[in-house]
């Protein structure tokens, strides 16, 4: 049978299971009472059987992905919904299958739900629903022919507030509350009044390709399929408990997610009892999902345990399931290794997109208002994050973004803001890292020429853009900070910097920085940085209050207003340290 023009123009495995009968098998999902919840269960459920110990056919667990009595609205719906659900656990196969390198964006499953809303989910005439849980802009949520009907002077009054720049910051109280690092007392900043604590929910590091205005939201990202994973995996209990004995490595990672479950479900999902959204009829017995997950939570304490957040975890999820595979269908060895590198170039290579994009927004948004480049951002929190600072990643946003920015739209300023906050984060990740030359992780953002000669190199000055803002964020810390910088040692790192920056050679007395040496310098910034940081660290973190002291310098037997308690003519009023 010849494909259609429309099938052939879809990917191969939108070809194993095409969007019209994604829609269909949705419609169908409605009728499986005490079955499969939504596309995100069913599929967490069928990764779990396409990467088992054991080969799995669909029809062994029917029951459990349907229900026992599902209720059909037609004769012909029960080999309908087996044919679609066969078709989709192939389609599950092929993905966890292939490299998600070589997939892409494909090899991803669905972490959302993707049936349609429950019938009273925002029904306007619901006695329970409250017009004081919402303003105006959380309408931006519902779908564009309700949000049509609304008053369109509020919608514009409402743009024109979040373009102004103080709104905007104003409006990130709750994503900069997420930021475990700062100070509660910044939170005084913010005004409670301007805003509802949910509004602005999806700045807090939310996939930006959350469901579509239509699909359930009620549910946490990876919720349902989380559930679903888990299911299965205590259905077959004894199986994955024989592969974490053989293959320890795996328990952390089969733990890591079995907790991310437990997260995302809330209190409705602690750790001891059944999957809190498995189908009731087909639920596993206690003995074996309590006796997996004993399993799971002993041989991975016994490990080091995974350095990922959940957001990070939920993005592996195409490389675990696909190690999970080649162990069981491919007949690989110890895959545990192989999922670990797998990991660090996923992690590096989601670092390199989230540099690229906020490069671009800020070459778009930023640099033609005066503000800065990605170098000079990096430069500027670099340090900051080194010392410890307990400031805001928005309290220069004026800085940041340029004093002559106007915000076309609340879109435009929330897109910028959340790829901000996200880099915000990668910098405090990266300084985490054991400084070395073989991790380009560990490596500040510097803007390289795309191709050049080795035999002639660039001209450009490599580097200074970085420098020069580091060095301008060290002049605004307070005083104690850059006293501490006297110290020989301190000093040592730092002359890199200055070096880079103003173009002199450490080398040759008087002579200008050359290419060579100025990628050598490069090269040695992790190691610099975390020297440095090192130093604010051990007295206890630079605060953005200036310490208490006389505006002159301290006389030789007062305290030394670096903090430490001793006089100042011991610490940093000694000889050796003045000059």
């Amino acid at each position: 049978m010849n494909e259609s023009p429309e099938s052939e123009s879809l990917s191969p495995l939108a070809q194993l299971f095409t969007p019209a009968e994604a829609d269909a098998l949705s419609e169908l999902m409605l009728s499986f009472d005490g079955g499969m919840l939504d596309f995100g269960e069913l599929d967490g459920f069928l990764s779990a059987l396409a990467v088992a110990p054991q080969p799995q056919s669909i029809e062994r667990w029917w029951t459990a992905l349907v229900g026992p009595e599902p209720e059909w609205e037609a004769e012909d719906e029960p080999a309908r919904a087996r044919a679609l659900i066969e078709r989709y656990y192939a389609m599950v196969q092929a993905r966890v299958a292939a490299s998600p390198f070589d997939l892409g964006p494909e090899a991803m499953p669905p972490l959302w739900s993707m049936t349609d809303d429950e019938e009273g989910d925002y029904d306007d005439e619901d006695p329970d629903f409250d017009d004081n849980d919402f303003d105006d802009s959380d309408l931006d949520d519902l779908d564009d022919d309700e949000a049509a009907d609304d008053d369109e002077d509020d919608d514009e009054d409402d743009d024109e507030a979040l373009a102004d720049l103080e709104s905007v910051r104003a409006q990130l109280r709750a994503a900069i509350e997420a930021e475990p690092d700062l100070d509660p007392s910044i939170e005084a900043d913010f005004d409670d009044d301007e805003f509802d604590d949910d509004q602005f929910d999806d700045l807090a590091g939310e996939d930006p390709e959350f469901p579509d205005d239509d699909m359930d939201v009620s549910f946490a990202v990876g919720e349902t399929w989380l559930s679903g994973f888990r299911y299965a995996l205590s259905l077959q209990a004894d199986d994955w408990r024989k592969v974490i004995e053989a293959e320890p490595p795996l328990a952390c990672w089969l733990d890591a997610l079995w907790r991310a479950a437990d997260s995302v479900q809330g209190d409705g999902g602690s750790s001891g009892v059944l999957p809190a959204m498995a189908p009731e009829a087909a639920a596993p017995e206690d003995a074996g999902f309590l006796a997996l997950e004993a399993a799971l939570r002993q041989s991975s304490e016994r490990q080091e345990a995974l350095q990922l957040d959940e957001d990070q975890l939920l993005n592996l999820l195409p490389l675990i399931l696909h190690q999970l595979w080649r162990r069981h269908r491919d007949g690989a060895e110890s895959v545990s290794e192989a999922l670990q590198e797998d990991t660090q170039l996923a992690l590096l290579n989601s670092e390199y997109q989230l540099r690229d994009e906020l490069d671009e927004l800020l070459k778009i948004h930023a640099v033609p208002a005066g503000g800065m480049t990605l170098e000079q951002l990096d430069g500027l929190w670099t340090a900051q994050r080194a010392a410890g600072l307990e400031v805001s990643p928005f309290d220069r946003l004026e800085r940041i973004c340029g004093k002559d920015k106007v915000w076309e739209s609340a879109d435009e300023a929330r897109e910028i803001m959340q790829a901000l906050l996200a880099y915000w984060h990668q910098i405090g990740e990266r300084l985490l890292r054991k400084p070395s030359p073989d991790d380009p992780g560990c490596f500040p953002h510097i803007e390289m020429p795309a191709d050049f000669d080795q035999a002639h190199p660039p001209k450009t000055a490599i580097g200074r853009e970085f420098a020069l803002s580091f060095l301008a964020a060290i002049e605004d810390f307070p005083r104690s900070a850059k006293l501490l910088l006297m110290d020989p040692e301190a000093k040592h790192w730092l002359a890199p910097f200055e070096a880079i920056a103003e173009g002199k050679s450490l080398e040759k007395r008087g002579a200008r920085l050359d290419f060579e040496e100025r990628m050598g310098l490069i090269a040695e910034l992790p190691e610099c940085i975390a020297g440095l940081g090192s130093f604010w660290n051990a007295a206890g973190g630079v605060r953005p209050q200036p310490p208490a002291r006389a505006e002159s310098l301290p006389g030789r037997n007062d305290p030394c207003p670096c903090g430490s308690g001793k006089k100042y003519k011991k610490c940093h009023g000694a000889p050796e340290r003045l000059n």
